[in-house]
């Protein structure tokens, strides 16, 4: 090929080659590309595809491993394993083995529920794929733009994000290679990818690409380069991955955050407490140190472990849910921003109306006496030449309801068509059935009207109902009818009527914009028709017609005094109207970004490249259906149903998700609070232990519970929704106070007291010193007739679990029999105990669950099946274990076998208890934390919690008073406070990846839609941005190289330390030379 325009430069000894397809011509490139103007055969691009892979960009491989792994790795995960630790460092094999499980099932939950619902998600937008027109075997094919392959020859035209790097033929198709006098440049948005803010024009030869935007123009193009091979690809090649994180992903961490530091220091106070106000010791093996082993009761019940799973899987599920309804999610947090939204701006065309033509029948001006409707509808439908599909034509065609049936007994005999200058059609008909002939006008109101035999007559009342109709935005047609063929000269036209046409709303919209209302939510008209049309489709919905044109807008922006009127400042107008007129893309640009200096949340719709960057700027971009793959690429959320009510059902959607997210967010707190202060004070102030087992049983029936929690039932909220952690802490923090309450009041009535078995047929849990001494002295005089203050190695039965008498003295030392026996008696009630409070714990514990997640009365609030179920299925399980307990398991490390003091109260032997295995008086393991079944008493637990159930709500409804919850007190101020809280979680929104206010690019986000102020290749010489990597086959030819690591390294030595030089226009902007020009690095 010559050295001509080589350059050569050693790098680390290395030697590459490139071909700039910007500065080689046409037929060198296809020469280069082994191709034609006319394309590749399927069986040529099937083996490129195999040669350079699909046009897209390398994706990350996810590891299944590893995903799953990953949900165990966060900070409430690693407390969690660190209480297994702990656990396993005590060899309580049973604890670190339920921990351990607790850990994989969150694990597990999340990824199975994750995966199908991103799956069922990937599926569907699946059908979102942008697609690209390619000339393949001599025709003209749609397909995926993942399949092009260098050497295919593509078709673009207005509308089209540009699929690869491509090489532009002439518009002439019988001179593809030439450019001319009279050619009429492509132009192109570039914005995504050099920063220039207008398009830039490209001719003949001119290079353009992929992720660029065509904004006028149809041409056919080579592809040269594809995935990392393009200037796009190699910018992201750059970025090594993103930082940006969901503003669900930061309120875990505040939620966790607290949550932990409530944990960490009520460890610190019972650990202080434990060994330095009581003197507890450690000793090594199972059982030597039940304080440990108690601390990890508030390690592990205050970890809320199954929050990430619950919200993740809530939010995934939700997402998957809006996809099956015509919503695709294409960024999860974008949900959020959904639910609190308070201002939608929404296109009308297409959006709040048809996008097609229609005839208001009622409103027809009847020129001609005695003529109905019917009539007009009739020779409207005569007039109409439907084979070219003309859409007035077709308006009037289908607007008759027999039209099928006119061409049997009409025949057409001549045809005018539409021109610009005469502007009217005509055609001749014969009635078959009467031999009739007749000619039909239809065109400009005032043409027919001229033509009209009466026109004097009819002036007056024609022109003041044309301008009635276009004060009411619609358009005017006349229709004429002349009888005979004209050929005798005769033209006495008599005009039928005017007809007026308008694009009429869609059924569902004025529905929907009333329910929007309801909730909160203004929905503002951003128009590019006219005024009037605009004020009148609003006045036919119903929105108010306070509208301006964008030009009063830019007016105001500017500090117009006039333009502004009675209004404050553009803020307070953009506010106030019911929308704008006559808009163009960066109008709707000003009016986000207006609204969003306000405070709003704001929803933008969109279909066309122009409004690309009015739906990234928004809070939540939403691309209609049939919107361009530049809008899709754009947006947060694609619809792919038609209409406003899609996004309804997004909206609604979206706010279900939060109710069900700040419902277990508000249950994650209270139960923190609840377990550390409850089994903290239990253990500070009364010195008493509770066993790990039940608290992990207990998280792992609650699991069941919260992860129907994602499946709920819910109302959604009347009014924008937003995080308010203030509100969620100190709700939280009162129900888990008062849950404390009733626990702590329970165990003191229950061992503290007599109330129990004084008013009640049950056995005593009262294990006071006093009352222990006194059964005691009783049981062993009178029952067994020992001395109370003998030694316990008097007694045979526990003397023979000794060596002798001696090794009993020197080991039990001077332990009398009552106090064996008040040590039995407080292990055997205390055991007892754990299973009623742990009963009560429990069911008092997911029945919160029903109150935080409405406002209303919860009782009468129905839940979804599954939160009932899992509630259902939960306390059976922990009545059960109450009642039968576990056979004193965790058993004393020092312990008397075949117990003399271990009955009930009334002296009857303990149930369920083989073992028979108690602690010996005077040493550590008389705090050893043992559970036995509590019989009767699961229903004490129970009404208990029924009693203390009913106070729940009212605490509730003052809590929301006083904290105006949802606005419950005052919806003004809560709006005002909602809406600062919004703001301010929007503007956290932009990613962060290497260069600022960029995500990584896919397929269907080519433009990387996270913000619009810094393009990717800022990072990359504009110079090198037509650069592709070739090689030599064995022949000498040179071919485009299939080699990534080519393309990597190009991308490496491209890239720039500060800025680019921004040029716009390609080989023929630059002077065109003509020249082939290969580079050697």
């Amino acid at each position: 090929m010559g050295n001509e325009g080589e350059v050569k430069v050693a790098v680390n000894g290395t030697s590459i080659e490139e071909v700039n397809f910007e500065k080689i011509d046409l037929k060198e490139a296809l020469s280069i590309l082994n191709t034609t103007p006319h394309g590749l055969s399927s069986a040529e691009a099937d083996k490129r595809l195999a040669e350079y892979g699909p046009n897209r960009l390398p994706e990350s491989k996810r590891i299944p491993l590893l995903v799953f792994l990953g949900y165990m790795w966060n900070p409430l995960s690693w407390a969690m394993e660190a209480a297994a630790i702990i656990a396993i460092a005590l060899l309580d094999y049973a604890d670190f083995a339920l921990i351990v499980g607790l850990l994989f099932l969150n694990a597990v939950i999340s990824y199975v529920e994750e995966s199908s619902a991103d799956n069922a998600i990937k599926a569907l937008a699946g059908a979102l794929a942008p697609k690209c027109k390619v000339i393949r075997d001599g025709t003209l094919q749609t397909m995926e733009a993942v399949n092009l392959v260098p050497g295919d020859v593509v078709v673009m035209k207005f509308g089209d994000i540009v699929a690869a790097d491509v090489k532009l033929f002439s518009d002439d198709p019988q001179h593809p290679f030439d450019s001319h006098s009279e050619e009429v440049p492509m132009q192109i948005d570039q914005a995504a990818l050099t920063g220039e803010s207008l398009p830039a024009k490209k001719h003949t030869g001119d290079v353009a690409f992929s992720g660029s935007a065509i904004k006028a123009g149809e041409r056919h193009a080579v592809v040269y380069a594809t995935g990392i091979n393009t200037f796009f690809g190699r910018a992201a090649a750059l970025i090594s991955g993103t930082h940006n994180v969901a503003n669900l992903q930061i309120i875990m961490t505040k939620i966790g955050g607290v949550c932990l530091v409530t944990i960490g220091v009520w460890v610190v106070i019972e650990l202080a407490v434990q060994f330095g106000h009581y003197g507890h010791g450690c000793t090594s093996g199972e059982e030597g140190c039940p304080t440990l082993t108690n601390m990890l009761v508030i390690l592990v019940g205050g970890i809320p472990i199954a929050m990430p799973t619950v919200l993740s899987v809530t939010l995934a599920l939700g997402a998957a849910k809006l996809a099956k309804e015509g919503a695709i999610v294409a960024r999860m947090s974008a949900v959020e921003e959904m639910a609190g939204m308070d201002i939608l701006c929404s296109d009308k065309t297409g959006t709040l109306t048809l996008n097609k033509l229609s005839i208001d029948m009622n409103t027809i001006y009847k020129c001609e006496p005695g003529i109905t409707n019917d009539d007009v509808a009739k020779y409207g439908a005569l007039s109409a030449d439907v084979a070219g599909e003309e859409p007035i034509d077709m308006v009037l065609f289908n607007n008759y309801a027999n039209a099928k049936d006119l061409a049997a007994r009409y025949k057409k005999i001549k045809w005018v068509p539409f021109n610009p200058t005469d502007k009217f059609t005509a055609i001749t008909l014969m009635d078959q059935e009467t031999g009739r002939v007749f000619r039909l006008l239809k065109g400009s109101p005032q043409v027919v009207l001229g033509k009209a035999y009466n026109k004097d007559t009819l002036a007056d009342n024609v022109n003041a109902k044309m301008v009635e109709f276009a004060n009411r935005g619609f358009r005017s047609l006349g229709v004429a009818m002349a009888e005979g063929d004209g050929a005798d000269g005769k033209h006495e036209w008599h005009m039928l009527a005017l007809l007026p046409l308008f694009d009429p709303p869609r059924h569902d919209t004025k529905d929907t914009i009333e329910y929007c209302h309801g909730q909160g939510i203004e929905v503002k008209m951003v128009t590019g028709d006219h005024l009037l049309i605009g004020k009148e489709t609003a006045k036919m919905l119903g929105m108010g017609t306070v509208m301006y044109p964008s030009e009063v807008l830019i007016k105001a922006k500017n500090g117009d005094k006039g333009a502004l009127g009675d209004f404050r400042d553009v803020t307070h107008m953009v506010e106030s109207c019911n929308g704008f007129a006559e808009v163009f893309p960066e109008h709707k640009y000003e009016i986000v970004a207006i609204l969003q200096e306000a405070d709003h949340v704001v929803g933008m719709t969109g279909d066309g490249v122009n409004d690309a960057p009015a739906l990234k700027k928004a809070d939540v971009g939403i691309a209609v259906a049939g919107a361009t793959d530049a809008a899709r690429g754009a947006a947060d959320i694609v619809l792919t149903e038609a209409g406003l009510s899609a996004i309804k059902t997004a909206v609604l959607g979206a706010r279900k998700i939060f109710q069900r997210m700040t419902t277990y967010s508000k249950y994650t707190v209270a139960m923190t609070f609840r377990i550390c202060f409850t089994f903290g004070l239990l253990t500070v102030i009364y010195d008493w232990y509770f066993p790990t087992i039940l608290i992990v049983i207990m998280a792992v029936f609650n699991d069941g519970a919260m992860i129907a929690l994602a499946k709920d039932r819910v109302e959604p909220s009347r009014q924008p929704n937003a995080w308010n952690l203030k509100n969620i802490f100190l709700m939280g923090i009162v129900y888990g106070l008062y849950l404390t309450l009733s626990t702590w009041a329970l165990y003191q009535t229950a061992c503290k007291t007599s109330f129990f078995e004084d008013h009640f047929p049950i056995f005593s849990l009262d294990d006071r010193h006093i009352t222990l001494q006194n059964w005691c002295t009783g049981y062993i005089t009178n029952q067994l007739n020992l001395n109370p203050t003998a030694s316990i190695c008097t007694m045979p039965t526990y003397l023979a679990q000794f060596d002798s008498q001696a090794a009993c003295i020197e080991e039990m030392g001077g332990e009398q029999i009552i106090n064996q026996c008040m040590a039995e008696q407080r292990y055997i009630r205390g055991a007892m105990l754990r299973s009623l409070i742990y009963n009560h714990v429990s069911i008092s514990g997911q029945a919160l669950v029903l109150v935080v997640r409405n406002q209303g009365f919860s009782l009468m609030e129905r839940a979804g099946s599954l939160t009932y179920i899992a509630f259902v299925l939960a306390q059976i399980g922990s009545t059960v274990i109450s009642v039968f307990g576990f056979g004193g398991y965790v058993p004393p490390r020092h312990r008397f076998t075949d117990c003399q003091f271990c009955s009930y109260s009334d002296y009857t032997p303990v149930k369920f208890f083989p073992s028979k295995e108690v602690p010996m008086a005077g040493t550590e393991s008389v705090y050893t934390a043992s559970v036995l079944g509590c019989l009767g008493y699961v229903l004490v637990a129970w009404i208990w919690t029924g009693i203390w159930y009913v106070l729940l709500d009212p605490i509730k409804w003052a809590l929301c008073w006083m904290l105006n919850e949802d606005g419950f007190r005052d919806m003004a101020t809560m709006k005002h406070e909602r809406r600062q809280e919004l703001g301010r979680t929007s503007q956290q929104k932009a990613a962060d990846v290497g260069v600022t206010g960029m995500t990584v690019p896919t397929a269907s986000n080519p433009l990387g839609r996270a913000s619009i102020q810094k393009p990717v290749t800022m990072v990359l010489d504009r110079a090198s941005a037509a650069l592709v990597p070739v090689h030599r086959t064995s022949d000498g030819l040179v071919r485009v190289s299939a080699d990534p690591a080519k393309a990597r390294d190009l991308a490496r030595r491209s890239r720039l330390n500060e800025g680019m030089q921004r040029t716009s226009g390609g080989a023929h902007a630059a002077g065109h030379t003509g020249q082939k020009e290969i580079t050697r690095a």
